[in-house]
């Protein structure tokens, strides 16, 4: 009789355990697996169908139920509902992440595009007609940029590469709160070719671009690839080195997140995104001995233009309700509607004031520095679509980054002016909710 009992409490424990563990299930995800753009049932149909109007409460504008409250239109279907809470709830949930992690792309490809060619022009400003192997080196906030000059004709070549790990640590609870936490990772390869008119340099750039961010609030993901090509030019004054470029580009974007009414399918877009930027700089080097300080003041501005497109829903392969119209049941049709995603612009403007320190070291062959800047900058914050009803949480806002502090340190080396190149890593601090570190590094082979 001891086992009986024993063996019947155990039972009714699994028991307890299985229905709190559906009940977690169901209240994030439709309970008879809908979409929620399903044909018949989805949140996109408002009042406009007999279906909806029965099944989804929608003729109550999701603001009364069986009790009269919001909050009991849930996805058991209790108030008569067979979408998910989340597709009622959700507002970062069901949005693009293109709208979520777009100024943040702009940002650091931004950062990456400009510094390269800022570190190769205060490097080219910097070298006279004597220089020895007529070689130059300068460190810039996300990296080492590196040139031989004179290669033919007095041309110069010069290439950067950057990779960059960065996060969102904003809080994120569920996918009925806002939220723009993230993580992501970004590379930038540059090359250019300039020319060196007294104390005057003109040249060209294309930098080479990818990121890819994996968002929570909508368990999706952003990721992005292509070129930039872009002009520059600098001038020494005797005083003061002085900077500018422009340049534009385009982007080939593609972006997943989850259908929160399936819980199991991936919803996917394909766009391409526009860029231009410019970016201006002054600079100044002050010498003592094998000490150098170069004070810098910068501004640079980078706008990405994501063309409209269309999110593809897959089918939700549901066995409820009717059949007609493809709208459920086991018709040959797709029983999803897309979703047609807004043009997005975004954009970060950023004011950089900063100072480099190095020391060279066994003749020139080793220099090792250190860099600080404060950077005040106005990025494009995420945005979210509107929630269908209003729930009773309190929403958490959108990363207001405004400014930052970035330190890092490398060494560059000149080996018999044959293998010539540096190393420098560089972290973000202060940012909103936001950590980077930076590594770059670059190689030559002198001829």
């Amino acid at each position: 009789m001891y086992l009986i009992k024993k063996l019947s409490f155990l039972a009714l424990g699994l028991v307890m355990i299985a229905a709190l563990s559906v009940g977690n299930k169901v209240h994030a995800v439709s309970y008879y697996g809908l979409s929620c753009t399903n044909l018949a049932y989805g949140t996109q149909q408002t009042g406009t169908n007999q279906y909806i109007d029965a099944y989804i409460g929608l003729a109550m504008d999701f603001t009364t139920s069986a009790s009269g409250k919001a909050s009991d239109v849930n996805s058991t279907g209790e108030g008569g509902t067979y979408v998910g809470q989340d597709c009622l709830y959700s507002g970062g949930g069901l949005t693009n992440s293109s709208a979520i992690v777009s100024g943040d792309v702009a940002r650091s490809a931004a950062n990456a595009i400009v510094n390269a060619v800022s570190g190769r022009l205060m490097s080219a400003l910097q070298q006279t007609d004597d220089t020895a192997a007529h070689m130059s080196y300068t460190s810039n906030g996300n990296g080492i940029g590196m040139a031989a000059n004179r290669i033919v004709g007095g041309l110069s070549i010069w290439s950067n590469y950057t990779d960059s790990d960065f996060d969102n640590d904003q809080t994120f609870v569920r996918s009925s709160r806002d939220s723009n936490n993230f993580d992501g990772d970004s590379s930038a390869l540059s090359i250019g070719i300039d020319k060196k008119f007294g104390n005057m340099i003109i040249g060209l750039v294309g930098t080479s671009f990818d990121t890819d961010i994996d968002v929570s609030v909508n368990q999706g993901n952003y990721s992005a690839d292509g070129e930039t090509y872009g002009v520059y030019a600098g001038l020494n004054t005797g005083v003061l080195m002085l900077m500018a470029g422009y340049g534009v580009g385009e982007y080939d974007v593609d972006t997943e997140r989850l259908d929160l009414g399936t819980g199991n399918t991936t919803i996917t877009g394909t766009t391409k995104a526009d860029i231009n930027y410019y970016h201006i700089a002054a600079a100044a080097r002050l010498q003592r001995g094998n000490f150098s300080f170069i004070p810098r003041i910068a501004y640079r501005d980078f706008d990405l233009d994501t063309d409209a497109f269309t999110d593809v829903v897959p089918n939700d392969s549901n066995i409820a309700g009717p059949t007609n119209d493809n709208t459920t049941g086991t018709s040959s049709g797709k029983n999803t509607a897309n979703v047609d995603v807004a043009a997005f612009s975004a954009s970060s403007t950023m004011t950089e004031l900063g100072i480099n320190a190095s020391v060279a070291l066994g003749g020139g062959a080793f220099t090792p520095f250190v860099d600080a800047a404060y950077v005040a900058e106005d990025t494009t914050q995420a945005t979210y679509q509107a929630e269908k009803v209003t729930d009773t949480l309190a929403e958490t806002s959108a990363t207001d980054a405004d400014g930052y502090t970035s330190v890092g340190a490398g060494v560059n080396f000149n080996l018999s002016g044959k293998f010539t190149g540096g190393i420098a890593y560089y972290e973000t601090y202060s940012r909103d909710d936001y950590n980077e570190n930076s590594l770059s590094a670059t190689i030559r082979l002198s001829f």
